[in-house]
């Protein structure tokens, strides 16, 4: 084999060595790939926390929040103090409402309705649940409400990033659920807030 012929074929074994990493690298899964796929979801809602972008997370933790907030406006009669907040926050509200819909199209393309209507209600069982279990709960959530709304426009889902979040999203279903009546109650109300119940 003559010189020039060696480097041409050193040449094309280098490039089919380099081929070959990346088709390893595209078709076998990387370590955060396989912990997606393995990750316990959120109640039993499959949503996998450990495939949540740090944005993504802070959506979830909006809706979260925001079912903490419908539960007390419905049982504590802090409705005014509901629809005032909000008001104030409405854009960042709807802003973070698109993002947890783009997360449910993302991972269940095929039904992301269904499945971010089976979420909102999973987060207002255990709101509700929250509530039954805690004489002062309405108390606490008029502070909450009085923090909330003295946070600055667009400052809302830091003050939620600094805060814990009261639903207990992440143990196993419950077999309690919200009464039909009191989720169309919460709809209504959101939507009557200028929400609609998914945002």
């Amino acid at each position: 084999m003559t010189g020039s012929r060696t480097k041409t074929w050193h040449r094309c074994l280098a490039a089919a060595v380099s081929l070959g990493a990346l088709a390893v690298v595209a078709f076998q899964p990387t370590t955060a790939q396989a912990a997606c796929v393995k990750a316990k979801d959120l109640g039993d809602i499959r949503l996998p926390a450990a495939c949540l972008s740090a944005e993504e997370g802070r959506a979830v933790r909006m809706r979260m929040f925001r079912a903490d907030l419908a539960v007390a406006a419905l049982s504590c009669g802090q409705q005014n103090q509901y629809n005032n907040l909000v008001t104030r926050h409405q854009d960042e509200l709807v802003r973070q409402g698109r993002a947890l819909r783009a997360i449910f199209q993302r991972v269940h393309p095929r039904n992301a309705e269904r499945e971010l209507n089976r979420f909102i209600t999973h987060l207002a069982n255990k709101a509700s649940l929250r509530r039954l279990g805690a004489p002062e709960y309405c108390r606490g959530m008029a502070r909450v409400f009085a923090d909330a709304q003295a946070q600055p426009r667009q400052g809302l889902t830091g003050f939620i990033g600094h805060r814990p979040v009261i639903t207990a999203l992440l143990g196993p279903q419950d077999t309690e659920t919200v009464a039909a009546t009191d989720m169309r109650a919460m709809a209504t109300m959101e939507t009557a807030a200028g929400n609609s119940a998914a945002e």
